[in-house]
Order: C-alpha cells, then structure tokens, then sequence
C-alpha cells in the first residue's frame, strides 16, 4: 500500500489505531474501517443533523439517505444509498447511513478523494471479485447463496453453514465473496428466529 496520508496517521494515532489494523489497500489508494472513522468522529468531535430519508423502499430493497455532519466551523453533507446493485446485504438503510456519514468525516476531515471508507470500498470489491470468476463458479456460489434462503431450521442451517465452510475453504479465495454468502446466512438465521 503507498503510504497513508499524515493526517490520516495521525488521526489513527490518536484513537490509539493503526495502519495495520484499521486500514487496507484497495488499487494504491488506502480504505479506511468504519468503526475507525467512528472512533475519529467522536474523538474529534464531529456531530451529525438528524439524517433525512431521500427515498426509499423496504420491499424493494433501497435507501437513499442525506446526512449533514458539523466539525468546528466546517459543515458537509453527503448522501449514502443502497440498493440491490450496490449492496448485497440485507440492510440498505443501515448501510446508506454508514455510506453517508463515513463520507462526511472524510470530508470534514479534508480526506475525501484521498481515502476511501470501507463501506464505499465493499462495493466495488465484492462486483470486481464476482466479475473475476469463472461462470461455473459464479454459477456455484449463486446456489449456495440462495440455498441458505431456503433453510426452515437450526439443523438446516448450521449443516450447510459447516458444508459452505469446507467448500469455500477449499474453492475460494476471497473474502469478500465469503461474505457476500455468509451475510445471506446471517439473515436467514434472524428471520428464524435462530
């Protein structure tokens, strides 16, 4: 990874966090960890304005939110959206605000252009890492996403969840990926009550 910015070090620094914990390297520019960028927005200080729902549907999946953040003088605002072209998790709400106020602080910050959060970051890794299989595998892990939707109790779950285990272990590679399949897991299992 090149090197972060110095204000960047710095402001890890200070939440007691570091380069090697807190951020990673996506194509030369550096991606910051959102609970980081939690942890520096309130040791600076930063406050948000209630956030305003834009538009949205819970049925279909999206949110587009606006989020309005104050740090000394500086005032900035940002949307964050999700839906189901950018987020594959079972949350847009939740993940349109992260998007937003990470993109708030970062602008606060004056880092914005220079970092990018985690949360923008997801997005574009996990659709480059779909993209970059091979059909049948692609094909393959589609199953294994659905197929958790379709488990109905605790011994479903946690039989494909061990078979998802070794399978994965022994045919992919990225972690995003792993996510995306086990994030459907995680739905399920809330959903059942499990």
């Amino acid at each position: 990874m090149k090197k972060l910015p110095e204000k960047l070090t710095e402001l890890l620094s200070e939440v007691k966090l570091t380069q090697a914990n807190s951020t990673w390297d996506c194509h030369g520019t550096p991606v910051i960890l959102h609970k980081a960028l939690e942890k520096i927005a309130s040791k600076k200080g930063i406050t948000f304005d209630d956030m305003k729902v834009i538009e949205s549907s819970v049925k279909e999946k999206y949110a587009v939110i606006s989020v309005r953040g104050h740090y000394k003088e500086a005032t900035e605002e940002s949307i964050g959206e999700a839906s189901p072209y950018n987020n594959k998790n079972a949350y847009p709400f939740a993940m349109a605000e992260k998007r937003a106020k990470d993109r708030v602080i970062l602008k606060l910050l004056e880092l914005s252009g220079d970092v990018y959060s985690q949360d923008e970051a997801d997005e574009f890794n996990l659709a480059q890492a779909l993209r970059d299989l091979e059909p049948d595998m692609r094909r393959k892990i589609e199953r294994w996403r659905k197929g958790f939707k379709f488990c109905d109790s605790q011994i479903a779950m946690d039989e494909n969840i061990e078979q998802w285990k070794r399978w994965s272990k022994e045919h992919v590679r990225d972690s995003d990926i792993i996510q995306y399949v086990e994030e459907v897991y995680d739905q399920r299992k809330m959903e059942l009550g499990i």
